[in-house]
């Protein structure tokens, strides 16, 4: 089972603010995110799934996968009380997992990731959700690629 982080945001680490990306949707991030989780399994947390507007819930062609205690069912969804639960059934179907966000599912998953996919923001920007501190030393980057508003960066781990 491969463990992959996929996240946009800043050299400050920031990636939300108030609910949202604050740099608003880049079209060239968004093809990225797509073709790299396209027919693989994502797993989320409560308010990743919520922040996804209704009209593209679920992800289509992936199995979604939204980790929360208090959130009811969701046409599309498989809903996991404990990110263990959501482990067990995407280790299952034998297909790569993304983690999507947010925050404190990142700060869990860290440990357990194998592949870090991450979309450096060129510009600051102001927020009040960041990503976990990463030691870059338990990382080897595998591959950039330049973008205009963006630095995609896919790393391993040693």
């Amino acid at each position: 089972m491969i463990i992959n982080i996929i996240v946009a945001m800043t050299k400050e680490r920031v990636i939300g603010k108030d609910g949202a990306e604050p740099w608003g949707n880049i079209r060239e991030d968004m093809k990225l995110f797509r073709d790299l989780t396209t027919n693989n399994i994502v797993i989320m947390g409560r308010k990743t799934w919520l922040s996804i507007p209704q009209r593209f819930r679920p992800l289509p062609d992936r199995t979604n996968i939204v980790v929360s205690g208090t959130l009811g069912a969701q046409s599309g969804a498989i809903v996991c009380k404990t990110l263990d639960k959501a482990l067990e059934i995407a280790s299952n179907r034998g297909k790569e997992i993304y983690c999507i966000g947010g925050g404190q599912l990142y700060s869990a998953m860290m440990p357990l990731a194998r592949v870090l996919h991450i979309s450096w923001i060129k510009k600051d920007y102001e927020g009040d959700t960041n990503f976990p501190e990463i030691n870059f030393a338990d990382w080897k980057e595998e591959e950039t690629k330049e973008f205009e508003e963006f630095t995609y960066k896919r790393y391993t781990r040693n």
